[in-house]
């Protein structure tokens, strides 16, 4: 697959990854909405409704959702050219769970740690000066 497949496919997976953080703040902006009509029929209160814009800030939300494009787009095109992905739709799904995908890979024990137990940033020897 071209890398610039890739890319446009795994951006468009992180901008899916920012609809569906508007859709749940929205969905909660409607269940908060009810939750005040029904407050409002009980005359327990008698406030205003809450507004969108306490569910959902734009300049943040949209700086997160262009970060998790740039995020989506480049976990494509790494897992794609390295051959561990092939396909459409791996990759917006790659681009969906990149920041999972990232997270987990910085938490990724290297291979020789795990088998010697010595940590890659101690270097060897490090065991004999503790």
């Amino acid at each position: 697959m071209d890398a610039w497949l890739l890319v446009l496919l795994g951006a468009a997976g992180g901008s899916l990854r920012g609809l569906v953080d508007v859709y749940n703040q929205t969905m909660a902006w409607q269940e908060a909405r009810r939750a005040h009509r029904k407050a409002v029929a009980q005359e327990e209160d008698t406030g205003e409704p809450p507004r969108f814009r306490e569910y959902f800030d734009l300049i943040p939300d949209s700086v997160a959702t262009v970060v998790h494009m740039g995020m989506g787009a480049a976990c494509a095109v790494l897992f794609g050219l390295s051959g561990q992905i092939s396909g459409v739709y791996a990759a917006l799904v790659v681009g969906v769970s990149a920041p999972t995908l990232l997270t987990q890979l910085g938490r990724t024990q290297m291979v020789d740690e795990a088998v010697t137990g010595v940590s890659s940033t101690q270097g060897p020897g490090a065991e004999a000066q503790q």
